[in-house]
This record gives structure tokens, sequence and C-alpha cells, in this order.
């Protein structure tokens, strides 16, 4: 056999473009009540209209004065957001290669657009909600803004506990959030698996069919109440994170218990995505994908904070 039979060697390559491991499209949009969203809106800024609780009056004289109900009218705000992603692939890269990337490009843009869409909701649960009013005689919106309340908030940064989970479910209870089937979600990180997994409630079947040790996952499970969905942060091919998702500070992750109608969602453009030639950048390709939409805290009672160990 020739010394040099290794310069014969066949090198394979692929016409695939892989991409990262990455969350594919909202995992939240879906989850807020149809009711909540907005769609096709027309403005800089979008409004919720908010209507307060009342309980009907007994009648004691048949004949005695009616008592009117008043139940407070208010609402809130939220300012559209534009967000877009793109990429530019040349002519001349393409050429030099195997594979055409557009495709795996234009999915790659449209799940970062996904991923922000979800932060939106992330951030509106959370933050400060924009608050509305009209001023009595002119006419003239107002604009004010409500923090999350301290009594809506649990947790001192340990370890996700049994109690915490009860005590979320009895905040939502206390502000009459309904709790039908797929009503209530927890939106949790992966840093708080391990010990969900060991709480015994959660894992035994002494106590429960979800059999989450077989899944290696309590993620789409509904448990105590809550549709728990798995909320990662956007991580690089090295694993450095790009962006957190739920909050974190220092080792305490934010956890949210909430219900589908706490937050509404303006959306006045879904995502759009378009692909066209750039004469200014020496023909290339431009993949763009554009959409616009904010969200808003609509019901304080309908949202809880937990702030546990991120591990």
């Amino acid at each position: 056999m020739s010394v040099t039979v290794d310069q014969a060697w066949v090198y394979r390559f692929h016409d695939m473009l892989a991409l990262t491991y990455q969350q594919k499209g909202s995992l939240l949009e879906n989850l807020v009540d149809p009711g909540m969203i907005h769609r096709d809106v027309h403005a800089a800024i979008d409004h919720f209209e908010r209507l307060g609780n009342v309980i009907g009056n007994d009648v004691i004289s048949p004949f005695g004065q009616t008592k009117i109900l008043n139940p407070e009218h208010s609402r809130r705000a939220t300012t559209l957001q534009s967000t877009d992603a793109a990429v530019l692939v040349s002519d001349e890269n393409t050429l030099r290669s195997m594979i055409n990337p557009q495709n795996g490009y234009t999915n790659t843009i449209v799940y970062a657009l996904g991923r922000r869409a979800d932060k939106h909701i992330i951030d509106s649960a959370l933050g400060s909600a924009t608050t509305a009013s009209v001023t009595s005689g002119s006419g003239v919106i107002t604009y004010g803004s409500v923090a999350l309340p301290a009594g809506q908030k649990l947790g001192t940064g340990i370890a996700i506990t049994l109690s915490n989970i009860i005590a979320a479910n009895e905040l939502l209870s206390k502000a009459g959030a309904p709790n039908g089937s797929g009503e209530r979600v927890v939106m949790y990180s992966p840093g708080q698996l391990r010990d969900i997994l060991a709480i015994t409630q959660a894992s035994s079947s002494d106590f429960t069919r979800n059999q989450i040790h077989d899944r290696g996952t309590i993620n789409g499970v509904v448990w105590e109440g809550f549709n728990w969905v798995e909320i990662a942060d956007v991580v690089a091919p090295d694993v450095s994170v790009l962006q957190r998702m739920l909050p974190l500070t220092g080792t305490t992750r934010s956890v949210i218990a909430m219900h589908r109608g706490a937050v509404g969602l303006a959306i006045a453009r879904d995502i759009q995505t378009k692909i066209n030639e750039r004469a200014d950048l020496n023909n290339s390709i431009q993949v763009r994908s554009v959409m616009m939409m904010s969200g808003v805290r609509v019901w304080e009672g309908g949202v809880v904070q937990i702030d546990v160990l991120d591990n």
C-alpha cells in the first residue's frame, strides 16, 4: 500500500445549517386569555378597561328607594413597542458555501422575536403597570403607574417549597382569580427544577400521578392547580447568557404565578418576515422580521411573584 494513501481520504460535509438549542416561538402568548389580547391595534397607546366588583343589594322594602350600584371603572395603558431582527447573507458567501443559510437565519430571527414576545409578557406581569385616567370636565387623559403590591410577593430566595405554591394559589383565590382547568400558570426557570423534583408531594405516587421523575421535568404538567411552564434564559453556543428571561438577582430568581387574564397584550403587527436584496450593501440578501406589541398588568390580584433560589 502506498505511504501517501492518506491523501485520498474523503471529507464529508452537509448542506444543513444546525441551529443552536433554542426555544421555537413564543411559549406564553397562547397562555394569555384571548379576551385580553387586542390585535390589529392602530395606535401609539392601547388601553384596557377595568370594571371593579360589586355585590347585589337585598330589597328590604318592596317600595323603598332603589340602591344604585357604582362599580369602579378604571383603565390600564400600554405603549406599543416595535421590535425587529435582521441578518445579512452575502451572495459571495452563499456561492462559496455548500449551504444556503437563508432558511436557518429566517427561523432563528423568528424564534428571537418569539422570545421577545415572552419577555414583554414577563416584564408586564412583574413591572410597574401604566394607569390612565380621564380628567373630569376636560376629557384629558393623564397617566401614572402602579407597582406590584408587596402583598403579592412571596419567598426569601431559598429553595422553592410546597408552601410557596400553596400560598401563591391562596393569594390568587383571595383576589377572586378563577381556578378552572388551565386558568392559572407558573413560569419557572430550569434553576428551580431540582428543588421542585425534591418536593415529595410533586414527585411521589402517594400524592400525584404526574410521574415527573419519569418525565424528568414538570414542564407542561398541571400540579397544584397550575400549568407549569419552563422559561429558560437565552444563551449563546458557549452557554454564556445573552438575556435573562425571568428576573435574576444574585442567586434569587423571580418565579411568576398568575391567572391567564391578569395581563393584557396589545399587538399592532404579528411577526412578519421579508427577504429582499439590499442594493446599498453590494446586493446582499437581508432577512428581516418585525413585530409591534406590548403588554400591561391589568389585575394586581392575578399575579404573584415568588423569589426563590436559582441553582
